[in-house]
């Protein structure tokens, strides 16, 4: 039997990066760009077959920002309202 081929469907995006890729060049946890995706909508735009993250540079840009807004001392959802809003996306409402 042999294994099915896979299809366009499943290839990544041209251009796109992985969560563990992402978090080596940005020096954050891939657990912690889960949590920001979950809790502040910072996050991929997609995903490949099997619901894993791919990263295109825009949404890098984005966590390089609220990078750079958390190690400046602004809290974590501050930095994401900040972040989403200079890319004029609106801010989702905090998970409990």
């Amino acid at each position: 039997m042999t294994e099915p081929r896979p299809t366009a469907a499943d290839d990544p995006a041209p251009g796109s990066v992985s969560t563990g890729e992402v978090a080596r060049r940005l020096g954050v946890a891939p657990t912690t760009l889960r949590s920001w995706e979950q809790r502040y909508g910072i996050g991929p735009a997609d995903r490949a077959a099997g619901r894993h993250r791919r990263w295109s540079e825009p949404d890098i840009a984005l966590v390089r920002r609220m990078c750079a807004l958390t190690a400046d001392g602004v809290p974590p959802a501050e930095a994401a309202r900040m972040a989403l809003g200079e890319r004029g996306h609106p801010a989702p409402a905090p998970t409990p």
